[in-house]
């Protein structure tokens, strides 16, 4: 027996969504933005906008370029800098594209999704914009040296595509729009090859995947002998990729066992085991394109994982960053000597998190290397070395600016026990002066736990600055179904083993409780996509643990996610609704199919928030649940932006969301 739709209006009747949505926005913003809304939305802006803040920097020829927002360019701008001169706010930056005037000028919303300049002429670029901060996207060629358009150059209309160039008149563009150009999910199939002046129509389809596949996408590669490799990847399900090398006329497939990534470079490729090969599950398995010359460079332990289940390579070498109870290290491997053997190299400064990529976004693979630094205390840094150094000389190439005063606090970690008695890791942020407060904190808990996302320490620009400030602890939770401590913590919250995830972030509420922190009713939760789900299985199955739930562009429905084109891609993730045994756990925990009504189970006060034109979680999921908790008598709040899945294009309207969410907590928790 099928189970009611309850307001399947607020799916697809335009009226009766606009309706719901003006009364609800209305009634949310008059509780909310109040004056200290408005100056949190000042205060946030500003970090935003703050011209010290150079952010990450990628060297593309004889420039270094970056993606800048200030007041002047609320929705960014895409500059350089000459190679070699200082980086610093008061450098002679050159605005190669600024969106905020692309955007005036053809009157429509774009938000910026990156660019690829052209390999072997840097000086041309390949720019990505997103209609209205969907998945819908738009790619314009571009004079880097003129900051305009090419004339007579590839524009491509708004899809779910991806582009990169083959060579300077011809471009793979994975694309969606063409006749049987989609997957079941809404995503790129075929990749064509796209020449100058050649009708989309007309460019031949290069490489194709199954309707029943996830997508597709191409990109090319440096190789030894002065040319360009080309990778095709089939990805099946998220972190399921099969990925085919095209060198010169032989293709070579990656050989390697279910649901790992493989990177490479022109000899030798990586992957992380998963538990369907040979290898136990974490491994990192080394070997050249021919498959031979096996080499297990990592093993895994009960705390012990590769991250990101990724390594990188550059032309000579492998690197890979190991984490023993989230504590990260830095290895590299020569590729040049067959005997070398791995060697941990030492760190720029004291970090908790750790990140690695190539200083040129194109070259040979020869160039320096960035390692980028940060921690929940410590604004990001961002280190320059020479990989032929056999000990790194690191230069420091950007710092971030701090954003709210840490003096004073303190961050520590702890593990909790899940109801299967398995210890799950957790980091909490103290506020200053917290001992003052001891059993009555404050604490936000954010977790995502899904699809084998990996959690880890950043910098705390946002909530420094409207929480920790005013005297509240922030938690990072390391739920299985994330990757923080291997392939095993995800594939043990997979499908029917999904409550575990959930069991584990209620399991770290409690110890807060237990270890003195605060209570349960101090305690709120946060999180957005497959973290907004977790919110609202909190919100339904363990309402007594906290005292506000915020949960932002969730999945609610666990009986039709499949329904909408992007859904279809998180049956290998969550199950199938239309298997009868599925259904069953789906069901089970599906927030909109386990509202109580107040007068049985009181809920703490939640907001659901989304964006008018997500196409990746659909707003009907919030709009419904919304709807759904306020009939049960709930105290609930509803909210909706302009903007796609992860929210508005410009400082202001990011401001705003993150200050609505914080006035809620503030309110809820009593702050």
């Amino acid at each position: 027996m099928s189970d009611p739709v309850r307001y399947a209006e607020l799916e697809n009747d335009s009226e009766k969504i606009a309706a719901f949505k003006a009364a609800e926005v209305a009634r949310t913003e008059a509780a909310f933005c109040d004056p200290a809304f408005e100056a949190d939305v000042e205060r946030l802006a500003a970090t935003l906008e703050d011209p010290e803040n150079i952010g990450l920097v990628t060297r593309y020829g004889a420039w270094v370029y970056n993606w800048h927002r200030d007041a002047a360019h609320p929705r960014g701008l895409w500059r350089r800098v000459p190679d070699g001169e200082r980086i610093g706010s008061d450098a002679n930056w050159v605005t190669v594209f600024d969106l905020d005037d692309f955007c005036a000028l053809v009157g429509a919303d774009w938000h910026w999704r990156g660019a690829e300049p052209l390999w072997s002429d840097p000086e041309r670029a390949l720019i990505s914009l997103s209609h209205n901060g969907s998945d819908q996207t738009r790619h314009i060629e571009w004079d880097c040296t003129a900051a305009a358009r090419v004339p007579g150059g590839f524009d491509l209309a708004p899809a779910r595509s991806s582009v990169t160039w083959l060579d300077a008149n011809t471009i793979l563009l994975a694309t969606s729009d063409v006749e049987q150009g989609a997957t079941a999910s809404g995503w790129q199939r075929v990749v064509l090859q796209l020449r100058r002046g050649v009708a989309l129509e007309d460019a031949p389809v290069v490489y194709e995947v199954e309707h029943a596949d996830l997508t597709t996408f191409a990109y090319t590669f440096p190789r030894r002998n002065g040319g360009r490799g080309v990778a095709f990847l089939r990805l099946r399900h998220i972190g399921d990729v099969v990925k085919t090398l095209q060198l010169d006329d032989r293709s070579v497939v990656l050989s390697a066992p279910a649901y790992t990534t493989t990177s490479h470079n022109d000899t030798h490729y990586a992957y992380v085991a998963s538990d369907d090969g040979p290898d136990p599950a974490g491994t990192l398995v080394l070997q050249r394109l021919d498959g031979s010359e096996k080499r297990i460079l990592f093993s895994p332990g009960e705390r012990r994982a590769v991250q990101n289940k990724a390594a990188q390579f550059t032309r000579d070498f492998v690197y890979w960053i190991e984490t023993d109870t989230l504590v990260p290290t830095l290895w590299r491997l020569d590729l040049r000597t067959p005997t070398a053997a791995p060697e941990e190299l030492p760190l720029p400064c004291d970090a908790q998190s750790v990140g690695l990529s190539p200083f040129d976004g194109v070259g040979n693979g020869t160039g320096p290397m960035v390692v980028v630094t940060a921690g929940f205390l410590t604004p990001t840094q961002a280190w320059l070395f020479d990989q032929y150094d056999t000990a790194p000389d690191y230069t420091c190439l950007t710092s971030a600016t701090r954003s709210f005063d840490s003096a004073g606090m303190e961050v520590r970690l702890h593990t909790a026990i899940s109801d299967d008695g398995t210890e799950v890791p957790y980091h909490i942020v103290l506020p200053k002066a917290h001992s003052d407060r001891q059993g009555k904190l404050p604490v936000l808990q954010y977790g995502y736990g899904g699809f084998g996302v990996a959690l880890g320490p950043y910098y705390l620009r946002q909530v420094g600055l409207t929480w920790l400030e005013r005297g509240g602890a922030y938690v990072l939770a390391y739920i299985r179904g994330g990757t923080e401590l291997g392939a095993a913590w995800h594939l043990a919250a997979k499908r029917e083993k999904r409550m575990r995830s959930y069991e584990d972030f209620a399991a770290i509420a409690s110890d807060l409780v237990s270890r003195g922190y605060t209570r349960a009713d101090k305690i709120a939760c946060h999180g957005g996509s497959n973290g907004g789900l977790l919110c609202g299985v909190m919100l339904t199955r363990f309402p007594e643990r906290f005292g506000a739930v915020w949960a932002s562009v969730g999945v609610f429905d666990q009986l039709r996610f499949h329904l909408f084109p992007a859904g279809a891609g998180w049956i290998d993730e969550y199950g199938d609704p239309e298997d009868p045994a599925a259904r069953v756990w789906l069901r089970a925990y599906s927030p909109v199919h386990n509202v109580s009504d107040r007068a049985e189970i009181p809920y703490p006060p939640a907001l659901i928030d989304t964006n008018d034109t997500d196409d990746r979680v659909d707003p009907s999921h919030s709009r419904r649940f919304a709807a759904i908790l306020r009939d049960a008598g709930q105290p609930v709040w509803f909210h909706s932006r302009s903007g796609g899945h992860g929210g508005g294009g410009r400082t202001v309207e990011t401001a705003a969301q993150l200050a609505l969410g914080y006035a809620f907590l503030r309110r809820s928790l009593k702050v």
